[in-house]
């Protein structure tokens, strides 16, 4: 029993995870379920840990390749957009509708960009926020 609360307990995690956003220049963390990965996150965390997005343009002309590519796709909704300078989207899968949310941050001064992708349902995300997150490398690593 004990243990069939912890499971609940963990999978609820990522609904009342940490808020959205960006904290003193930093993205909210992760939760303690393996279905988010963080940029932020602490270096010695390998579970929710991924390098930054560094990209050799402009900051405005990386931020305006990922709004473009947030535009353009399907199943993604665009909550929040702070012009140069933050994206919050909701991904959709294809299947079965599963909403993960996706927050890009690009700090000024800084040729990189950080990232937090987290599935919003379920325990583990069977590492789709760290493919999403190397497709976005891809992306900005394009000249």
């Amino acid at each position: 029993m004990e243990s069939a609360l912890s499971v609940f307990f963990i999978c609820c995690m990522s609904v009342l995870s940490p808020l959205s956003g960006v904290s003193d220049g930093e993205l909210r963390g992760c939760p303690p379920s393996p279905n988010c990965v963080s940029s932020q996150s602490m270096e010695y965390n390998f579970v929710h840990k991924v390098d930054p997005i560094v990209y050799t343009t402009t900051r405005k002309v990386a931020y305006e390749r990922m709004a473009k590519y947030f535009h353009e796709s399907e199943n993604i909704w665009i909550k929040e957009e702070k012009e140069g300078e933050y994206i919050r989207v909701i991904f959709f899968t294809k299947v079965f509708r599963f909403p993960d949310r996706v927050e890009i941050y690009f700090p000024e001064g800084k040729q990189e960009a950080q990232v937090r992708s987290q599935s919003i349902l379920g325990l583990w995300d069977i590492f789709a926020n760290r493919r999403r997150v190397n497709q976005f490398r891809e992306l900005l690593a394009k000249e």
